[in-house]
């Protein structure tokens, strides 16, 4: 009984941070006719909401919102080129008629590959 509770309970947590994550994906052709970049951009729940840019599985570049502000900027390097993520939060407050107040975040996120825009990643 006691092995079927640890089990439930260790598939319960697994579900909940499983759901802690979400990922958007995109393919990237240099013009150097090297092969194609798989590029991801996973978020993170978290207390700032953490942003991760992989590349062909290779983490290059990870960020979070500050506490106070709506955007970050930070740059690293894929295969000797200049890869930047750029974020933007946007968030909404709503009060509904028991005077609940609701707060709801979207973000943007943006990938430069050598200061040319890759995609938008929306959260």
């Amino acid at each position: 009984m006691k092995n079927l509770v640890l089990s439930f309970f260790i598939c319960l947590m697994l579900f909940i941070l499983s759901g802690c994550s979400s990922t958007q994906s995109t393919m990237y052709k240099p013009s150097d006719g090297d092969t194609g970049w798989n590029i991801n951009v996973t978020k993170k729940a978290n207390i700032t909401d953490e942003f991760i840019c992989t590349i062909n599985d290779s983490v290059v570049v990870s960020s979070s919102f500050p506490f106070i502000g709506d955007n970050f900027e930070k740059t690293g390097t894929y295969r000797g080129k200049k890869v930047k993520m750029n974020g933007f939060k946007n968030s909404t407050t709503v009060t509904d008629a028991n005077g609940k107040i609701q707060t709801t975040d979207k973000y943007q996120i943006r990938i430069f590959i050598d200061d040319s825009l890759v995609d938008k990643f929306d959260f």
